[in-house]
């Protein structure tokens, strides 16, 4: 009788967090989490401009605050956009100093060598999508999500297909704003 509580209660915890995991992720995506929805001439001019220069159109800007290293706020702009098919986001100091950004990619849209090493690293499991990582440096990262078995896997590559543990990844890798819900788009 035990066992069967304990079952149950450890499936009903689950059911709970992941149901908490998938709220937060929406509320992200509309807005509502970490920063607001702002307009246009709310951007400071040199962000606008260093987002400029990377070609998209914003089709929404955000004003997130963030903490640093330091434990000190600082203000963050956000520009969402759409290029070539895929959603991303693009991440800036108030000063326009580009710190990170993010492209969403369904599964078909991931680079043939980190899809081959996801499904090498995650065998049994199906690669749902991922996201294009770039880092304040320059430097390139895949986020790969893949499920299977009842699980969700979340593994990190480098641009050249090798796995990057927990250990290894540049803080850069933790600014996603939650749109990282493994569906590409």
């Amino acid at each position: 009788m035990k066992t069967i509580i304990s079952c149950v209660l450890i499936l009903v915890v689950a059911l709970t967090t992941d149901a908490q995991v998938k709220r937060k992720g929406a509320q992200a995506r509309e807005g509502k989490l970490n920063g607001q929805t702002i307009e246009a001439s709310q951007v400071p001019d040199a962000v606008k401009s260093a987002f400029a220069a990377i070609g998209p159109t914003a089709t929404r800007w955000e004003k997130h605050e963030a903490k640093g290293k330091s434990a000190k706020s600082f203000v963050k702009y956000v520009a969402v956009y759409t290029q070539d098919g895929m959603r991303g986001r693009a991440r800036f100091r108030e000063d326009g100093t580009a710190m990170s950004s993010s492209k969403y990619m369904k599964a078909e849209q991931l680079p043939a060598g980190i899809k081959s090493a996801a499904e090498a690293k995650i065998q049994g499991q199906k690669v749902m999508g991922g996201e294009e990582l770039k880092t304040k440096k320059g430097e390139i990262y895949y986020r790969v999500f893949s499920r299977g078995g009842g699980s969700r896997t979340v593994s990190v590559f480098d641009a050249n297909g090798q796995p990057v543990t927990k250990d290894k990844m540049p803080n850069d890798l933790n600014e996603s704003e939650g749109e990282d819900d493994g569906d590409g788009n």
